[in-house]
């Protein structure tokens, strides 16, 4: 997998930014015949068998936009044709909008589906959830309204007049290898799937720089001291609202002190060790690696390969 095809990632939309502002314009986009409208009910997105993703039209959406906890959100063009995400209210069950398909989470499908497809509606879910979490206004609690196309939420108390934008989390991850290049440092939290192992996180803090960050959070998590940080790639993470900020480090300690209850375990592993998770054969059959879609696997993959 290269930087380019990292899941989530190369969305092929034109966000058309220019356009938003112009709401007339917009809903012309919306209702003229041509958009394609990404429906996400909690969190989950419409797939077919194949699976595909399932797109609606503006005619078939019209009759259960009351169902819609928001308008429907400008996603920007694609051969120009509007692209639009749709959220739907909560409720017990799956609205009923007359098309095939079942609502997925995301993450279980992913690996299926063509990568455009991925990133588009990885795109509408963070767009969803963000509308979600900003119904009422941060500064004086007002009800705030849908603007620019939905890129934007405007305070409906004209005294404040709040504007809120969609904002995106940024979390480092690190593949960190010891001084000789020979072993990277994986942990597990006791929340992850059983056996799996993967490189080191945690989230950007205010006034902090990314390399600051990760020196911190290795530190932090794992009592090891790095230096020589890297910038490798990045990966949109909306789940729910994240960017993942891949680095590679190299260590100036490797004794492990585990401090801050992250982690329920973390080691050194060689090339050859990282090779035999899973294998029945080999010293870890029950380890495995993290998710083939995940930037965490990039970054490992991407490290083996080397060795």
């Amino acid at each position: 997998m290269s930087a380019q095809s990292i899941t989530y990632s190369g969305a092929p939309l034109d966000r058309a930014a220019t356009l938003r502002p112009d709401a007339a314009k917009v809903q012309a986009l919306l209702s003229g015949g041509a958009a394609r409208i990404v429906p996400v009910w909690t969190g989950r997105h419409l797939v077919d068998d194949t699976p595909r993703a399932v797109t609606l039209s503006f005619a078939a959406v019209e009759p259960w936009l009351h169902l819609a906890a928001t308008p429907p959100i400008f996603l920007g063009l694609k051969d120009d044709t509007a692209w639009f995400a749709l959220g739907l209210k909560d409720s017990e069950r799956p609205p009923e909008l007359g098309v095939g398909g079942q609502f997925r989470v995301l993450n279980e499908v992913v690996a299926l589906l063509p990568g455009d497809e991925a990133a588009i509606l990885a795109y509408a879910r963070a767009m969803v959830i963000w509308h979600g979490n900003h119904v009422y206004c941060g500064r004086c609690g007002a009800p705030t309204e849908p603007t620019e196309g939905g890129h934007s939420r405007t305070c409906s108390n004209a005294a404040c007049g709040q504007r809120s934008f969609p904002r995106t989390d940024p979390a480092v991850i690190t593949l960190v290898e010891d001084p000789d290049g020979a072993r990277a440092l994986l942990g597990r939290q006791a929340k992850w799937v059983n056996g799996m192992y993967s490189v080191i996180a945690g989230f950007v803090e205010p006034g902090e720089s990314l390399e600051e960050t990760v020196a911190r959070e290795t530190f932090e998590e794992t009592g090891v001291r790095v230096a020589d940080v890297r910038y490798v790639a990045s990966q949109p993470w909306p789940f729910p609202a994240s960017i993942m900020l891949g680095f590679r480090a190299r260590a100036r300690t490797t004794a492990i002190v585990l401090g801050d209850d992250e982690l329920q375990d973390c080691a050194w592993f060689t090339r050859a060790e990282l090779h035999s998770f899973g294998r029945p054969d080999g010293p870890y059959p029950d380890r495995r690696l993290p998710n083939p879609f995940s930037i965490a696997r990039f970054l490992l993959n991407t490290w083996l390969a080397e060795g």
